[in-house]
Formats: structure tokens, sequence, C-alpha cells
């Protein structure tokens, strides 16, 4: 429902003492609507545990610890043996987030200069408002993303894909990139393949990720249900892959049809893995971070209470700057919060000259980094849950 659909509400009841608070819920809806429309993120968020971005209704601000059952991995019995005599065991992942309300506002000129009515200046405050949210959500999400990776592949320029056994950090691993060290299919195969072997950047044993289900409507009005990694690249990214001779040779065999329909933006596919520009992080536009990111611009998104460390895109690079892409599996970030804004006006600023209107809400977004509970230990404890960074030299 695009902003658009605000022509549908009667604006000048917003403040009527019996239907004012229902109008401007409606408002609301529309404008949570509007700042996912066109979203190259939409696909793949959602409330069920197979999503990418995985969500969760919380009303108030506080502390909310989601959870997460544990692969069960225990040999089961055979025969006429008992169950006790071989328990598995129910460990449970939490993570604690920390929803605050957000939010953002404008005001009007007084009344005897402004030249449009107030409720065209409600429309046109909620367009901007509208962006804002977009904006201030999907940063924080790339923040997120970006944030203390525990896992990494890095772009080589001879072999594809740089040796970062030896690394004792992520940041360690990336720093090694020099000019030349660009972005290949071999990196992007080699990213696919440690999340579905469960590998880490050391080459020792992990976990494997679990694919993301994506829905959406193809052309003819049938449904698509599609599983499979996601893989969110920058715009210096894309080029670079776009020039590698194995790429081209790829897509033009590459898949075709519906399931091409199932994401905006979408470069290609690699093994079934549809590979999505996400553009460049700037101050006037959303995108993926990169090292060049200032650390002041990058810390104003992301909440220090709802991660271990912050690493801001600056410490993954040297003297040559870095892009990061990302491989996302299933729940790989956590969005707690309300399920639509709050709406607010109000008309009796400055003794009545002017009018303010203003949209906030409950929110947390964090990447999905679970705890053991205790007794337990697994190999998720820490870890990025279904994240893999892909490196490569920034040119």
């Amino acid at each position: 429902m695009p902003l658009n659909a605000l022509n549908k509400i009667n604006i000048e009841n917003w403040n009527d003492p019996e239907i004012g608070v229902a109008v401007r819920h409606e408002i609301a809806k529309v404008i949570e609507n509007a700042s996912w429309e066109g979203s190259k993120l939409e696909p793949f968020i959602g409330r069920g545990e197979d999503r990418g971005i995985r969500t969760y209704k919380v009303e108030e601000p506080g502390v909310y610890q989601p959870r997460l059952q544990a692969q069960l991995t225990g040999d089961g019995v055979v025969g006429n043996a008992d169950f006790d005599t071989n328990l598995d065991q129910l460990a449970i992942l939490s993570q604690a987030v920390y929803p605050k309300i957000v939010g953002n506002s404008m005001r009007s000129e007084i009344s005897y200069h402004q030249k449009i009515k107030q409720v065209d200046f409600i429309k046109q405050s909620t367009i901007g408002l509208t962006k804002w949210i977009s904006d201030k959500r999907d940063k924080s999400i790339f923040a997120s993303l970006i944030n203390d990776l525990s896992n990494v592949v890095v772009a080589d320029a001879t072999n594809g894909v740089k040796d970062s056994s030896k690394a004792k950090t992520t940041q360690e691993a990336t720093q090694a990139i020099v000019e030349g060290d660009v972005l290949t299919m071999k990196t992007i195969k080699q990213a696919i393949l440690m999340a579905r072997v469960g590998k880490n950047y050391k080459n020792k044993e992990a976990f494997p990720i679990k694919p993301v289900k994506s829905n959406l409507h193809t052309y003819g009005g049938v449904q698509v249900t599609h599983y499979s990694y996601i893989i969110l690249l920058d715009s210096y990214q894309i080029q670079q892959l776009q020039r590698d001779p194995e790429w081209i040779n790829a897509q033009k065999v590459g898949l075709r049809g519906d399931k091409n329909n199932l994401f905006s933006g979408i470069a290609g596919v690699v093994d079934d893995c549809p590979i999505i520009d996400m553009g460049v992080w700037s101050k006037l536009s959303t995108g993926l971070a990169n090292s060049t990111i200032s650390d002041s611009d990058f810390n104003k998104n992301i909440d220090s209470r709802n991660v271990t460390q912050i690493t801001p895109p600056s410490s993954y690079a040297k003297s040559q700057p870095v892009s990061i892409g990302f491989l996302i599996g299933a729940s790989a970030v956590i969005m707690a919060g309300a399920d639509t804004p709050t709406f607010y006006v109000d008309d009796k600023q400055d003794l009545g000259r002017k009018t303010i209107v203003g949209v906030d809400r409950v929110i947390a977004i964090a990447k999905a980094k679970f705890k053991d509970s205790e007794g337990y230990t697994t190999a998720y404890n820490d870890s990025d849950f279904a994240v893999i960074g892909i490196a490569s030299s920034m040119e």
C-alpha cells in the first residue's frame, strides 16, 4: 500500500474526539507499508525462523530475549532400547536485545506564511517521515550485518579466495586485502560452500547455515516459494563480478523465469542463490557500508546494548579501502518492535501558529548472535547465526 493510500483517509479528522485515534492509526499503517514499498529487503522479512530478517512483536521498550532451539544432534535409540538410555539435549539459544523508542518530526511555518493547508502539510510531512523511517531502519540493518563479523571470505586477485587460516580475527583477514583483490565467482562460490558445509574463515568446522524462505507473487499471480542463501553486494562488488568471465558465461545459461521475479535489484544467480545489488551507504542514501564510512556515521545506526562489541567498517581495512557484502541465511537479523509506528499531530505549537507532525516506534535491530543456555555448549555460541561477510577491494 503506497502513500497514495492517504487519499482514502479523511485526514482532516485527525483530531476528532471520536475517530481521531483511528484516523492517526490508519495513517501510521500507511507509513509502515509505504516504508517497505520497493525495498530490496522486503521479500525476506517475516515472523518465521526461515526468513532472513526475523521480526518479533514487542510493544514496550526494555529488554527482550528472542529464543531459538538448537538442532538436535543425538544418535537416538534402536530396536528395544529404552529412550532414557540415550536422551538428546534440548539446547535453547537466546539473545538479549533492547527495543527503544525512535522517532522524528517536522514543524510547519506559521499559519500566516504557510502556503499549504494543514491537511496538505500533514500529507507532505508523512512522505518525508516515511522516507526517514525506511532509511533509518535499513541503515540499522546494514550496520548490524557488518558489525563484529565472526565469519568472512576474502577475495584474492590470484586465487579468487585468500587463505585466512592463520588470521586471528576477521578484521585481520580482511586487512590483507590489497588493490586488485576484486570480487569473482570463486569468492561467491566459496561463501556458499562455507555456508552449506559449515566452515569458518580459518577452514575449521563451524555449523551449516539454514537457507532463507522468500515469497513473492509472479506476474501470473502464482506465489513462488524459494529457499536459498541471499547474496547482498554493494555496487562496486557488482561491477567487479560482472567483469569476471566466469560470471558472464554463467549468466548466459543461468536461472530465468519466475525465480528472477522474487527479488528487486537482482543482478544474477549463482548456485541457485540470487545476487542483489544493495547500493552503497552515503549520507543521502542507504546501502551496504564500506571501510570509508566514518565511525561517527556508523555509530549513529547501531545500538551498543544489542552487540558484544562495536567494530566499525574502518576496522576491516588498512591502506586499501574494503567493500563488504554478505551471504545471509535464515534468521540472520532480528528486528523486535511494534508492528506499526505511532503518528502524532500537534497544532498548538507557538500559541497555535504552527503544526508539528511526528512519528515514532519501538524497535530494536540486531544481527542474530545467540548465547548458549546454561549447562549446554553448542557451535552457535556467540557466533553470527546466519551471516558470512564477503570482502573485496573497493575499486
